[in-house]
C-alpha cells in the first residue's frame, strides 16, 4: 500500500495521535513556564515555544511515516529476532533524522529571535546520542499507541461483522421460515378452496381473498426482521381466516392485544409458527382448537402469552423435539434479544399449552 493511500485509510488514527503531540507541547511548554514563576526567572517565552516547538512538529510530522512502517512491516507472523532488529536499525535512524531535523529548524528560528546561540550546540555528538534515547522512547510509544488503535480498529470491525453475521442468520431464518410457510398450508389452502368452490362460491372467493392478502403482506416483509404489533397481529388475522376456511367452527382464536402495545417493535412472524402449533397438536388431540393470543406491554417490556387446549407437554417437560416453527422463534429471540428475552413453556391447569414470551418493548 502506498505512502498516501495508507494516511488517508488511517487519517483519523494519525490525527488523533497528533492531537496527542500537539497536547503535549501546550504541556511542556506550561512545565517550563510554571518552573521559572516558581523559581522567580524571566519568563522566555520565544525560546520554549522554538524549542518545544520544533520538537513538536518534527515529531507529529513522523507520525504517518512511523505508521506506515509499523503497517508494512508487522511483528505478527514475522520472525521475531529479524524484526526486532529491522525495528532497532529504524529507531536509530528514526532518533539520528529527528534530531538533525530539530535541530536543523532551531538555528534559524533562533537567529530570528535575536536568540543566542552561544553554548546551545556544542558537543551536538553528544546531544545526538542524548536525544537518540527520547526518540528511542518516543519510537516505541508511537508503536505501543499503533498497536492499541489496531487492536480496537480489529475488534470494532470483528463486532460489526459478528452483528452482521447476526442480523444475517436471523434473516436467514426468518426466510427459511417463509419458505417453509408458502408451500405448507398453500396447497393445503388451495385443496380447501378447489372443495369450495362449487358448493360455497363465496366462501371459495373470501378465502381467495385471505390467501393473497397474507401471502402479499408476507412479501413486503421479507426484506424487514421487525414490524410494529398491529401489523403482527392483522398478519396472524389473515392467517387464521385462512385456517378457518379449512377448520371452520372447528377453530377459534381469541385475541387480546392492549392498546399500549399495538405500536411496539415485535419480530415478524412470531405468532404464525405458534398458532400454527397450536392448531395442528389441539386438532390431533381434540379435533378442535380453542386458542388466545394476548399482547400486553409492561416495565417496558411486550409481553406475549399463546394458550391452546392442546395435549401441553408431556411430564412438564421441555419437549425434546420441537416443530421447527417452535424451534425457529426461540431461536430468532435468542440471537436478537440474547439474555434480556424469556420464553417459557407450561402446561395449563385445565389442559393445553401456555407459552410466554417477554422482551423488551422499542417503538
Amino acid at each position: 500500500m502506498k505512502l498516501i493511500t495508507f494516511i488517508k485509510k488511517r487519517k483519523q488514527d494519525i490525527t488523533i495521535v497528533i492531537l496527542i503531540g500537539v497536547l503535549l507541547f501546550f504541556i511542556n511548554v506550561g512545565i517550563l513556564v510554571s518552573e521559572d514563576i516558581a523559581e522567580g526567572n524571566l519568563i522566555k517565552w520565544v525560546f520554549y515555544l522554538i524549542n518545544e516547538g520544533t520538537g513538536m512538529l518534527v515529531g507529529v510530522s513522523s507520525v504517518p511515516f512511523l505508521f506506515y512502517f509499523f503497517n508494512r512491516f508487522p511483528f505478527e507472523n514475522k520472525p521475531f529476532v529479524p524484526t526486532l532488529l529491522l525495528y532497532m536499525g529504524v529507531s536509530l535512524v528514526y532518533g539520528f533524522s529527528f534530531t538533525t531535523l530539530m535541530y536543523g529548524s532551531r538555528v534559524p528560528l533562533y537567529h530570528l529571535a535575536d536568540i543566542s546561540l552561544e553554548g546551545k550546540f556544542n558537543g551536538l555528538s553528544f546531544r545526538y546520542l542524548m536525544e537518540y534515547f527520547k526518540q528511542f522512547s518516543t519510537f516505541w510509544l508511537v508503536y505501543m499507541i499503533y498497536r492499541l488503535m489496531q487492536e480496537s480498529r480489529k475488534r470494532r470491525e470483528e463486532a460489526v461483522k459478528t452483528a452482521e453475521l447476526k442480523q444475517l442468520l436471523v434473516q436467514t431464518e426468518l426466510e427459511a421460515l417463509q419458505m417453509r410457510l408458502n408451500p405448507h398450508f398453500f396447497f393445503n389452502t388451495l385443496n380447501t378452496i378447489s372443495s369450495l368452490i362449487y358448493d360455497d362460491p363465496k366462501k371459495a372467493d373470501q378465502l381467495i381473498i385471505h390467501l393473497g392478502d397474507f401471502f402479499r403482506k408476507v412479501l413486503q416483509v421479507q426484506d424487514k426482521s421487525m414490524h410494529s404489533v398491529q401489523e403482527e397481529i392483522t398478519l396472524t388475522r389473515q392467517y387464521v381466516a385462512i385456517m378457518k376456511g379449512r377448520f371452520e367452527e372447528k377453530l377459534k382464536v381469541d385475541f387480546d392485544i392492549s392498546e399500549a402495545a399495538k405500536r411496539k417493535a415485535i419480530p415478524i412472524l412470531l405468532f404464525q409458527p405458534l398458532i400454527e402449533n397450536a392448531i395442528q397438536y389441539s386438532m390431533k388431540q381434540n379435533n378442535y382448537c380453542h386458542a388466545s393470543i394476548r399482547v400486553a406491554y409492561a416495565d417496558s417490556q411486550l409481553i406475549c402469552t399463546v394458550e391452546d387446549n392442546g395435549p401441553g407437554m408431556e411430564g412438564n417437560r421441555f419437549p425434546s423435539q420441537m416443530g421447527i416453527g417452535l424451534h425457529t422463534v426461540m431461536s430468532r429471540l435468542e440471537r436478537r434479544y440474547n439474555d434480556e428475552h424469556q420464553f417459557s413453556l407450561q402446561n395449563q391447569t385445565n389442559g393445553g399449552l401456555r407459552i410466554e414470551i417477554k422482551f423488551p418493548a422499542h417503538d
